[in-house]
């Protein structure tokens, strides 16, 4: 099982030296540059360093290849809140530009029976991503990963940042979604790719800020979840031009309501990360168990597409009253170019889009271009629980350059619905507007 983004999506099962698409041969070799980088060069010993869609680099027998990406969001905007959320928020308003990320990623393929990947994010603070190993020829079982990565639970927490639709994942993915764990997980797909299942169990960890935190995670642990998805896509034709993607997934966390240091809390931000305030909070709960619930719905006909999900968490907390907390989103995209959403079968999750023409200035035409609008509702009031209540409309329009280069333009009505307790935040709203020049190596 793999937590991969793009190219490396479709490539799950390859062998190393067809782990990429053949797209990105095309692009670095139209010129001479490119071309003499992707030449390479062997150095002692026979080893091979080059250039394909990154910096590689391959043994004499080939039988230990690695490759270096990086990545680069740059955000930048404005938020307008009404008095209400001013007075609740005071440094809610204001511009700011902010390095979103800076991420290094390596991929290692060893023999023919394991893989790796290191990711580590450099934006404001230094942070293990993925951090782990698969090994492909376990008898039985066949594909097998340990490490940290990202639990099976969501369509849209499942695609790669680099390849959703939006600056920021939809109000209820941010709340709910684990993201990564350190923990255990297999993944296949099945009936010719047109299914996929994973299952996990997972540490419950904070994040890998240092390398020596590792250890202190592990054993400060607050309790572990065992996770799984379903997906199927009755109809795909023409290549993944037209699909229907419907999808499962389910997780039960064991937590101590006794322990303080198990204690969870749900809470989002409005869909921006140009500040840190969550307008809506359920604060620390504590509960004995919890159980969450995803429905997963997409279709692409062409470059119209629709994409949905219904997330739902079960808690048990008999100090809470045994409170329940729902949300939801829904969008709709479309490519003015006519280009379509990609979808990767083995991963189950939309990768990263390939435009008909690059952008170029002289030669080449003007990329692709997306039109997106986006409705999310979540509601964190329950029993006694008093979240509050969020729902928000976004437009967004995707500006794709290449396949690595795209300008995102976002604006985000969040309103606030229902009174929260913690700080008191009565009814009020905010206007958003937001950008991000996004590049990868």
């Amino acid at each position: 099982l793999l937590t991969l983004t793009g190219a490396h999506a479709r490539a799950e099962q390859k062998s190393p030296k067809s782990a990429e698409p053949t797209t990105e041969k095309k692009e670095v070799s139209d010129a001479g540059f490119w071309a003499w980088a992707e030449e390479g060069h062997t150095g002692t010993g026979g080893w091979h360093y080059y250039w394909l869609g990154g910096l590689r680099l391959d043994s004499p027998e080939q039988n230990f290849t690695a490759k270096l990406n990086a990545a680069i969001f740059v955000d930048a905007g404005d938020v307008n809140p009404d008095a209400a959320l001013q007075t609740a928020f005071p440094d809610f308003e204001g511009t700011k530009v902010n390095l979103q990320r800076a991420r290094l990623t390596a991929m290692m393929n060893i023999y023919d029976w394991a893989r790796a990947r290191v990711q580590l994010e450099f934006a404001d603070v230094r942070d293990f991503k993925d951090f782990w190993i698969q090994f492909t020829k376990v008898p039985l079982i066949h594909f097998i990963t340990l490490g940290h990565m990202k639990e099976p639970l969501s369509l849209e927490q499942w695609t790669s940042g680099a390849s959703t639709t939006f600056m920021e994942r939809a109000l209820p993915v941010n709340a709910f979604g684990h993201g990564r764990n350190i923990g255990i997980r297999r993944q296949s797909p099945f009936l010719n790719d047109r299914m996929t299942w994973a299952v996990g169990a997972f540490l419950n960890t904070e994040s890998f800020d240092r390398i020596g935190r590792g250890i202190d995670s592990l054993s400060d642990a607050s309790g572990f979840n065992l996770s799984g998805r379903i997906t199927g896509i009755p109809v795909y034709e023409d290549g993944g031009r037209k699909l229907l993607h419907l999808g499962l997934s389910y997780s039960h966390g064991f937590r101590d309501e006794n322990d303080p240091d198990q204690r969870i809390e749900f809470a989002t931000i409005p869909e921006s990360n140009l500040k840190d305030e969550t307008l809506v909070d359920t604060g620390k709960l504590g509960v004995d168990n919890l159980n969450q619930l995803n429905l997963e719905f997409a279709l692409v006909s062409g470059p119209l597409s629709f994409q949905g999900e219904y997330l739902h968490v079960f808690t048990d907390s008999e100090t809470e009253g045994d409170p329940d907390f729902s949300g939801y989103y829904a969008f709709v995209s479309y490519f003015l170019t006519g280009e379509n959403r990609i979808y990767g079968k083995r991963n189950a999750a939309f990768i990263r889009m390939i435009p008909r023409e690059k952008f170029g200035f002289g030669k080449g035409g003007w990329g692709a271009w997306e039109l997106a609008l986006r409705y999310s509702h979540i509601n964190l009031n329950d029993n006694r629980i008093q979240g509050g209540k969020e729902r928000n409309l976004t437009l967004g329009l995707n500006w794709y350059l290449s396949r690595k280069l795209r300008f995102m333009f976002n604006y985000i009505r969040a309103e606030v619905k229902d009174r929260r307790t913690t700080p008191t935040v009565p009814e009020g709203d905010a206007d958003i507007f937001q950008m991000r020049f996004q590049i990868e190596f």
